[in-house]
């Protein structure tokens, strides 16, 4: 099994564990470190809406936790007609954590269907260059 098939694997055997009871939209996400290791996420929903936790966030968080600081790919899983992309603030969020070559791969349920440079996904992305000026 290719690594790509492994993270769609784990993308979506962990959006089978989201907690979504208002909205029903599960949504998963799994990361591949440059070091090669896998961190995933799942929706987290609170009938607070805004106190919700996206499935990138929360595998980005695992990733930093682990200690690693850069993602290689990651790939977004969700049962939906059309396939979703990370929102604006996990764009950005997935930014923080890239490089040029990171790629992010939209997936249903039957796999992987595109792939995203982060650049093409968030062209003119808030970075610590506008901190300077």
């Amino acid at each position: 099994m290719s690594a790509l098939s492994e993270l769609y694997k784990q993308a979506l055997a962990v959006r089978d564990r989201a907690y979504v009871p208002y909205s029903k939209f599960a949504v998963g996400a799994a990361i591949m470190s440059t070091s090669q290791k896998i961190y995933t996420g799942c929706n987290v929903e609170n009938v607070s809406y805004p106190c919700g936790t996206c499935a990138e966030a929360g595998a980005i968080a695992a990733m930093i936790a682990a200690g690693e600081r850069l993602i290689q790919d990651i790939v977004v899983v969700a049962d939906s007609s059309n396939l979703i992309s990370p929102c604006g603030a996990c764009l950005q969020r997935i930014f923080e954590f890239s490089d040029k070559n990171t790629k992010v791969h939209l997936a249903d349920l039957e796999g992987i269907k595109k792939t995203y440079a982060i650049a093409q996904l968030l062209p003119a992305a808030f970075d610590e260059e506008e901190l300077r000026r």
